[in-house]
């Protein structure tokens, strides 16, 4: 599989450009990849259906997308539509702890409820023009600073559509499912039992697992298996290691052990499935 990172004609790491760049470049963007930044697409008309680890999410106009860094896209480059692409890394946005927290905790690249599409309102599509507006003006020294709050405040305020559009959650359940995901992001691949990350995180364990359940309708078992999961379907489906070296990547004593588990979750077993993403890839 391949991965990007931002690659750009700017002094810095950000980026807006029209979505018909990607279509002319489909056979980068229209396999799957996994890219270092984080990519915004608004589709101003028509639809699109951008496969987003393994989950078709399907985006009209009026809508935005929100895609984290490290997730495995495959670009629609055959649906008629229109629209622009915003994409920016870590060492753009964040300038001090305060965005690296805001940006940790922003339902937009929520980690329970998949990719969401939000619904561009006035406020959003102002920002999204200033920014273009800005890029688009010739570098100087306060460029870069004002893109990056311009960028702050779009975010934000497509943080308060997403509100609107769905059902805001408990504060407290969503801290402590959000404090579980993130601990489960850094170790999922050595640590296999809910019991080390509930002893880390000094939570009675009926707390975390109903509060788990309220946001994204798993216990902390399903959603670390799925993690995990995740990780070995993208390796199998678009790596060229071996079944036993991502066994032992994702944190498994025997191949064995990973076969089973792999098997137990999907109903094929690590190679059968390997085999058949890989010929559905090279028929594409």
């Amino acid at each position: 599989m391949k991965h990007y990172s931002f690659q750009a004609p700017t002094f810095f790491e950000f980026q807006i450009k029209d979505l018909a760049d990607n279509k002319r470049i489909k056979r980068v963007t229209g396999v799957p990849h996994r890219a270092e930044f984080y990519q915004i697409f608004r589709i101003e008309s028509g639809e699109s259906m951008q496969m987003v680890d393994f989950c078709p999410v399907k985006v009209v106009g009026g809508q935005i997308l929100f895609v984290a860094k490290n997730q495995v896209v495959s670009f629609d480059c055959s649906s008629s539509y229109t629209g622009e692409i915003i994409l920016f890394t870590d060492k753009f946005f964040i300038r001090c702890d305060c965005d690296s927290r805001f940006i940790k905790h922003l339902q937009l690249f929520n980690p329970f409820k998949g990719n969401t599409p939000v619904h561009i309102n006035e406020n959003l599509l102002n920002l999204w023009e200033m920014m273009k507006d800005e890029f688009l003006s010739g570098y100087d020294t306060f460029q870069p600073n004002l893109i990056q709050n311009y960028l702050s405040a779009f975010l934000m305020q497509a943080e308060r559509q997403y509100d609107v559009d769905s059902a805001q959650p408990n504060n407290q359940e969503y801290q402590l499912a959000l404090q579980f995901t993130e601990l489960v992001e850094q170790h999922y691949k050595s640590w296999r039992k809910v019991s080390d990350y509930v002893d880390l995180m000094n939570r009675c364990p009926k707390l975390l697992s109903r509060s788990l359940q309220a946001i994204c309708g798993k216990t902390p078992k399903q959603f670390l298996d799925d993690r995990i999961l995740l990780e070995a379907k993208r390796l199998l489906a678009y790596g060229s290691e071996s079944v036993k070296n991502i066994s032992f990547s994702l944190g498994f004593d025997e191949p064995t052990n990973f076969s089973k588990f792999f098997r137990e979750q999907t109903g094929l077993s690590p190679t059968d499935y390997k085999k058949t993403t890989h010929s559905l890839n090279l028929s594409v």
